[in-house]
C-alpha cells in the first residue's frame, strides 16, 4: 500500500521493489523453483480473492507485503484510491487458514508486534521490522532476499546475506531487524 497523494509518506521505491521481486521470481520460475502471482496496489478484496481463487487456492507459499503498516495494522489500497486500515490480528486469522503458507514478509515499518499473532496462527516463518524502515532500505533488502531465494538459498541464509549486504551499503546504524 502506498499513498501517492501524501508527498511525505509516499514510498517512491515501492514500484521498483515490485519490479525487483518480480525479476527474482521470474528467474526462480524459470529454474522450476516456483510459480508466482504478483498483485500491485492491492485492496484487501484483491488479496483475499487471490488466496481463494481456484487457480491459487492451496498453492500460495509466500505472502509479501510492501507498504505502510504499524504494530497493529496493515494499510491496503481501497477501491476509491485511498488507504484502508486492516486489523493485523484479523488478517493473521485469515492467513492461519492458508495451510500452504510458509512465509509472510512484512516489508513495512514497525511490524514486529504482528509476528506473534502470525506465528500463533501457524505461519512457519515471518520477516518483520522492529522500527520504522527507510524506503531506501526496504528496497535493497527485499531485492537481495528474493535474489538469494531464487538462487537456491534457504530462507535463513538468504535473510542473513540480504541483511549483511544492506549493512555493508548503509553502515552499522541502529539496526531494525
Amino acid at each position: 500500500a502506498n499513498d501517492p497523494a501524501d508527498g511525505i509518506n509516499y514510498l517512491r521505491n515501492l514500484p521498483e521493489e515490485a519490479r525487483q521481486v518480480r525479476a527474482a521470481l521470474e528467474y526462480a520460475e524459470a529454474q522450476g523453483l516456483c510459480e508466482f502471482e504478483l498483485r500491485y496496489n492491492a485492496t484487501l478484496d484483491d488479496i483475499l480473492g487471490a488466496f481463494q481463487h481456484p487457480k491459487l487456492k492451496g498453492r500460495i507459499a509466500v505472502f509479501h507485503y510492501g507498504g505502510h503498516a504499524d504494530s497493529y495494522e496493515l494499510l491496503f489500497q481501497s477501491s476509491p484510491g485511498s488507504l484502508q486500515r486492516i486489523d493485523a490480528r484479523g488478517f493473521a486469522s485469515f492467513l492461519a487458514e492458508q495451510r500452504t503458507l510458509q512465509l509472510v514478509f512484512l516489508n513495512a515499518c514497525s511490524t514486529q508486534p504482528q509476528v506473534d499473532d502470525l506465528l500463533a496462527a501457524g505461519v512457519k516463518a515471518v520477516i518483520a521490522t522492529g522500527a520504522d524502515i527507510p524506503d531506501d532500505w526496504a528496497l535493497p533488502f527485499a531485492e537481495r532476499l528474493y535474489a538469494g531465494l531464487a538462487g537456491g538459498s534457504g530462507l535463513a541464509s538468504a535473510f542473513r546475506a540480504a541483511e549483511a549486504a544492506l549493512r555493508a551499503e548503509v553502515g552499522e546504524q541502529e539496526w531494525p531487524w
